[in-house]
């Protein structure tokens, strides 16, 4: 697994694939690259792919500062080291990583992946509180949330384990920092194509937050996803996929 060096500590992330342009995966609260699995095993077929593990989750180790401004750094650390036009795809609080990327317009950026996200992300303050006074509790109310009905037993499963080896202090953080992220009055300074993804049963980050991104984002097309609620990349993995593919050819590289 390849890494960059960014304030004395290693980022890591996942890399395969060849062809522009590139797809640089952003995870969510509480869990890590491998999120992304089926996406960067197929997408590796016609793409440079690259997924990160954040600072604090998966191998990057932590740093100190405002969780989601490292996250921000991180990204675009990555970014630099792409050194390809990229399509940078977030879920959640990577959504919202991905939209203030977006606004800080780096070169090579050139579309845009929101996938279960908002451009406001206001936590329930039962999570919050939670994550600070009963760890399984809040990874068992995320879980509940997080997942349509009929979504497979082992795909919570997979979540449950990620938030428990990223930690409480990394979940907190992370909830934190979507609590008080909102760029509402600033998507009209999205500059790049955008791809907007949902779950139709999506319980975190409802269709509704996926329709105010569609309609405040120029060029944006929204795509709802049936079968699937907040983890719509695990629980219809296809559909997120072949969507990311079509888009990707759409797209006008420089």
């Amino acid at each position: 697994m390849p890494t960059i060096q960014i304030h004395q500590t290693e980022l890591y992330f996942a890399q395969a694939g060849q062809g522009q342009p590139a797809l640089l995966f952003v995870h969510g609260a509480g869990v890590d690259h491998t999120i992304w699995g089926e996406q960067l095993r197929e997408l590796a077929q016609n793409f440079s792919v690259a997924a990160l593990d954040l600072n604090g989750h998966g191998r990057s180790p932590a740093r100190e500062g405002g969780g989601f401004q490292t996250y921000i750094e991180d990204v675009l650390a990555a970014l630099e080291a792409l050194a390809m036009p990229t399509v940078v795809v977030g879920h959640s609080m990577g959504g919202a990583i991905a939209l203030t990327v977006a606004l800080q317009r780096p070169k090579n950026l050139v579309g845009l992946g929101l996938v279960g996200t908002g451009a406001k992300l206001k936590v329930h303050p039962q999570i919050l509180e939670l994550c600070q006074t009963d760890f399984e509790r809040a990874i068992e109310l995320v879980v509940q949330w997080a997942f349509a009905e009929q979504s497979p037993p082992e795909l919570r499963e997979k979540a449950r384990l990620q938030m428990r080896r990223n930690g409480a202090q990394a979940l907190f953080r992370d909830f934190s920092s979507c609590n008080t992220f909102d760029v509402m009055a600033r998507l009209s300074e999205v500059a790049v194509p955008t791809l907007i993804l949902c779950g139709r049963d999506d319980k975190l980050t409802p269709i509704k937050y996926s329709e105010y991104l569609q309609q405040n984002i120029p060029t944006a097309h929204l795509k709802i996803i049936e079968g699937a609620g907040h983890m719509v990349m695990l629980e219809q993995p296809q559909a997120v996929t072949q969507a990311l593919r079509e888009f990707c050819a759409r797209l006008r590289l420089p």
